[in-house]
């Protein structure tokens, strides 16, 4: 599937899911009593947007054709998307962009931010792709998360870890909303992977063996980069609410994401600090 291809396909089902989610009266229409369609009709979105209603369903049928910068706004308004969606959905309209000859060599980025990565102990830490491959992670991460990577895997996938794992679900107090919020942060990112196989076979994988993940792809939500919280369940510190903080780098020929994780208050900063074990680094390698 070549990327355009998938960005349509991607755009097409954004569309038809939000739109379902949207009740008639909140865009002024009667909600009425025959209505068969969940949410608004397709026609009822295209007189909105002021388009055609078959120009609108070639859009919900991932047809090639280019939405203006005009015609996304107004979709956008009509279907009430956060300022993350309303970006996302202009990305998912536009050929992602190629990389530029001034990126850093992938191998010496991932080097160079493995060395962060091990440089924050006693902070739980990690770095991985934008599709979730884990390249590398510290010690702390696997005392406070369990071990990423099992010896029948290769590499070690974050989405593979937190829906197959059983650690995972025992670790995280909050499990299903952090899977949830992976998965929605990956709906994203994906648009950055230049491979889009790679995408494609991970997420028919584990759609397959994993009815959480299933579900929560077929919503596609789209999550916001940046920071978020997690409650983890330590089996000797107890529980701790941290704060994940994602930093990007933009290697070529797409970007990594550093994450770091740091507690919440003071006192459980101090525990983090000097309970933990000692500051080591562990990985899949450079590629």
């Amino acid at each position: 599937m070549s990327d355009s291809e998938f960005r349509r396909r991607e755009r097409a089902h954004f569309l038809r899911t939000r739109r379902e989610s949207m009740k008639p009266e909140a865009v002024g229409l009667p909600k009425g009593s025959r209505r068969r369609t969940p949410g608004l009709r397709r026609e009822e979105v295209a007189v909105l947007a002021g388009v055609s209603p078959t120009w609108y369903t070639y859009l919900e049928q991932a047809r090639d054709i280019s939405p203006s910068h005009e015609v996304l706004d107004s979709l956008a308004d009509i279907l009430n998307l956060s300022v993350y969606e309303r970006l996302y959905l202009y990305n998912l309209s536009h050929p992602a962009p190629l990389p530029t000859e001034h990126s850093p060599q992938r191998s010496a980025a991932v080097e160079n931010l493995t060395e962060i990565v091990e440089s924050v102990a006693p902070l739980p830490a990690y770095l991985c792709s934008q599709v979730g491959d884990l390249m590398a992670w510290n010690n702390e991460a696997i005392d406070w998360f369990g071990d990423f990577a099992p010896s029948s895997e290769p590499r070690p996938n974050l989405l593979v870890w937190m829906f197959t794992s059983e650690t995972a679900r025992e670790r995280f107090v909050d499990w299903q909303d952090q899977a949830k919020g992976l998965v929605a942060c990956f709906r994203a990112d994906a648009l950055e992977c230049r491979d889009t196989a790679q995408v494609t076979a991970l997420v028919q994988d584990l759609a397959a063996v994993s009815p959480h993940f299933r579900r929560a792809w077929d919503e596609h939500v789209v999550g916001s980069q940046g920071m978020s919280q997690c409650t983890v369940r330590h089996p000797r510190h107890g529980v701790i609410t941290m704060r994940r903080i994602n930093l990007r780098h933009q290697a070529a020929p797409e970007p990594l994401k550093l994450v770091v994780h740091l507690p919440v208050d003071a006192p459980h900063d101090e525990r983090l600090r000097t309970t933990l074990t000692r500051p080591g680094l562990r990985g899949a390698g450079i590629p």
